[in-house]
């Protein structure tokens, strides 16, 4: 099989895998994946010789017309992580400062202190 070929394989399989559905439940096994299929793809990037026959051609043709679809899903999907990281470092937040309302308010607050000497 060639790197052609395998490469085109590892494209339809990131593909595939990042027009699943994303749900909290699932985003990290998602995520997981495409880590590990763009690892195999950059491997197999440095081992693409230039284009053989017609079929080669299709397939980096192929391969060319997907790459800004791949990159605008991966781009949604790591925003959409950066939110929900935004999000549960505010709800975080907020869940402290609900438990301990106090903790932001000056120690001198309400206390009355005498500078003279």
């Amino acid at each position: 099989m060639s790197v052609w070929k395998d490469f085109y394989g590892l494209t339809l399989k990131l593909e595939l895998t990042l027009n699943e559905n994303v749900t909290r439940g699932n985003r990290s096994e998602i995520i997981e994946r495409v880590n590990d299929i763009l690892d195999e793809r950059s491997i197999l990037m440095k081992e693409l010789a230039q284009v053989q026959s017609a079929e080669e051609r299709d397939m980096k043709e192929q391969v060319l017309a997907k790459e800004p679809e791949l990159t605008a899903r991966l781009d949604v999907l790591f925003r959409e992580l950066k939110t929900e990281m935004r999000n549960v470092k505010k709800t975080k937040s907020s869940n402290q400062r609900y438990t301990n309302p106090y903790r932001s308010v000056s120690s001198y607050d309400g206390m009355f202190l005498d500078h003279r000497k």
